[in-house]
């Protein structure tokens, strides 16, 4: 399966704007030849928690979501693409699955990054992880600080998924200040969870110095790697430069399943597992 990964502008406050932005990426990427294209964290509102998202969250039947379901079905390719999602009263950061016949699902990240004074401001958690059917292939989705969860990725692959899509939205700092550092940063990590699970893991981050509404700067280091089943990079950012830019990687499903089928992940003993998890478990007791 040939797949894309996205590191674009994702402008905060401005949905329509990144809305154009993501049809054209759509477009650039169907014609690679890629089956499905990932772009970054909250990536249709732009990365933030400011109290402005509140305005700009939307529910999964909005048109600007519904434009994505018809660039998708136009270049026939499945999308995954990040928007703060309003379900009733209540907010989260979700990555939707949009493919050629419409909507497939969507995940709402379980663990935010600041429950109290950072997302958890603006945002609730999920509550489960997911997968979902792409192309005969078994995709999930865990979102930026889920990464710092060993048992996200776990989990999504007790599901059953072979790729594992990880979007981020990551400003310049200690976790990276370009697309190479970045990327070298997250597979110091992330390679352990590919070893792990067995399982692809698709990775990108919005790029670029972007202000918002109320002039605020957000600058975004950048990024875009697939890691293999054995942690190794499969594809990754070329470049230092922080400006938007597309990765192309073929990924080997078959050799996977193989692969996955005479691994230690195929021997984990997970009923061990749910126990130990299970809060009032013998877990400690004599």
């Amino acid at each position: 399966m040939r797949v894309a990964v996205v590191s674009n502008r994702n402008r905060p406050g401005y949905p329509d704007e990144n809305l154009r932005d993501h049809v054209l990426w759509i477009r650039r990427a169907a014609k690679a030849g890629a089956r499905l294209v990932l772009f970054p964290e909250l990536s249709l509102s732009g990365y933030t928690s400011e109290s402005y998202v509140r305005r700009i969250a939307m529910p999964l039947k909005h048109t600007r979501c519904l434009a994505l379901q018809r660039a998708a079905a136009e270049s026939e390719i499945h999308v995954a693409f990040g928007l703060p999602l309003r379900s009733r009263s209540r907010l989260y950061i979700s990555h939707v699955l949009v493919g050629p016949s419409g909507l497939v699902g969507h995940y709402e990240k379980v663990h935010l990054a600041g429950p109290v004074h950072g997302e958890g401001r603006v945002f609730r958690p999920g509550t489960g992880f997911r997968v979902f059917d792409v192309e005969g292939v078994c995709v999930g989705i865990n979102i930026c600080y889920d990464g710092r969860h060993p048992g996200s990725s776990l989990a999504t692959a007790h599901l059953g998924a072979e790729i594992i899509l990880h979007p981020h939205g990551n400003y310049v700092g200690r976790l990276g200040v370009n697309p190479l550092d970045w990327t070298e940063n997250k597979h110091a990590y992330l390679a352990s969870r590919a070893v792990d699970t067995c399982s692809y893991t698709m990775i990108c981050n919005s790029v670029g110095n972007l202000r918002d509404p109320e002039g605020q700067l957000f600058r975004y280091s950048g990024g875009a790697v697939v890691l293999g089943p054995d942690g190794s990079y499969v594809a990754r950012s070329s470049s230092s430069k922080r400006q938007a830019h597309m990765i192309v990687a073929d990924l080997d499903i078959d050799g996977l399943r193989q692969r996955r089928a005479n691994s230690a992940f195929a021997e984990r003993q997970a009923g061990a597992y749910a126990e130990a998890l299970t809060p009032g478990s013998s877990l400690g007791k004599l």
